[in-house]
């Protein structure tokens, strides 16, 4: 085939299409996603990736990153819409959408070297303005609908809500109960200015907390977040964090943050790294989970640092 026929787009149902549609898919299953062996067959050495906060992964980044990657369905990952693009003898360029809970826009391009294909280059980037949810009534939220306030009494049944939408939910607190929650939310605010917690909340309603616990003698704070299950993955937590950040360090002058996450929870780490906090150490073994030790990664965030490119959710309007 001469240069000058490139690019083309391959018909849908071609074997080159469903041979690449097909390597895609299985690089979504967990199976391939925690197996070192697995991924260096499916990734070429010179592969790197562009992730949706713009920072640069080589393939050794990306199979350390996918090794922590939580247990997933992966039944609810799937490469939708895809648009398979011949732009080389060897090389095809796969345009396509990941559907699961959180929709993004994916390219990846697969080439063809040593009798094998190997990704090349992929990048994602989360769909635009409109959101789908997993649940029917929240079909259609968008961006605009969330915001940042301070914690209310009147939280507590969403509190409740958002621990009782994932069994992990248990390590951020006791509030599994309607009353618990009651308990936890009027703690939180009776703790006055040491207790600096933000609802994220959706028109208006909490679908999860950012709290900086403050030392004021040292001018430091400790920093935690958590999210109702059924609205990960849509960067609120990243968005609300910076929003936080921007407040202990501008309204209250604190010269350092510190937040500690574990080593399998690689959400949590996009959450701090995109905000700008720096890895200072391991505590080895120090939580016990499901039977096993969890080193935990400490963090921690200058005034001095640099400010890294995070858009912070807005403050609400809402009185």
């Amino acid at each position: 085939m001469a240069s000058h026929d490139f690019p083309r787009v391959l018909p849908q149902g071609s074997a080159l299409s469903n041979t690449i549609i097909s390597l895609e898919q299985e690089l979504l299953e967990t199976s391939q996603r925690h197996s070192r062996r697995q991924l260096e067959r499916y990734l070429h050495p010179q592969f790197s990736e562009v992730g949706a906060s713009g920072r640069v992964y080589d393939r050794e980044a990306i199979i350390a990153q996918l090794a922590q990657e939580p247990e997933r369905d992966s039944g609810s990952r799937e490469v939708g819409s895809p648009v398979a693009i011949q732009v080389g003898d060897q090389a095809v360029l796969l345009r396509w959408r990941l559907l699961s809970g959180s929709a993004s826009e994916r390219s990846s391009l697969w080439i063809h070297e040593q009798d094998r294909w190997q990704l090349l280059f992929h990048q994602g980037t989360p769909a635009a303005r409109q959101l789908s949810f997993a649940e029917p009534n929240k079909a259609a939220l968008v961006d605009d609908d969330f915001s940042v306030r301070r914690l209310r009494q009147s939280d507590a049944e969403a509190v409740f809500e958002a621990f009782s939408s994932n069994a992990d939910m248990d390590r951020q607190g006791d509030a599994d109960t309607p009353e618990k929650a009651a308990s936890y939310v009027r703690a939180l605010m009776e703790a006055g200015e040491r207790q600096q917690a933000l609802a994220v909340a959706y028109r208006d309603r909490l679908v999860g907390l950012v709290c900086g616990t403050v030392d004021p003698a040292n001018q430091n704070a400790w920093v935690w977040y958590w999210m109702n299950q059924d609205y990960r993955g849509r960067s609120l937590a990243t968005r609300a964090v910076a929003t936080l950040v921007n407040h202990l360090f501008g309204e209250l002058c604190l010269y350092r943050l510190e937040l500690g996450l574990r080593a399998n929870n690689p959400g949590s780490k996009r959450v701090a790294e995109c905000n700008g906090f720096l890895r200072e150490g391991v505590e080895r073994g120090k939580f016990l989970v499901a039977g096993e030790r969890v080193d935990v990664y400490a963090y921690a965030r200058l005034r001095t640092d640099q400010v890294p490119d995070v858009v912070p959710l807005p403050w609400s309007t809402q009185p």
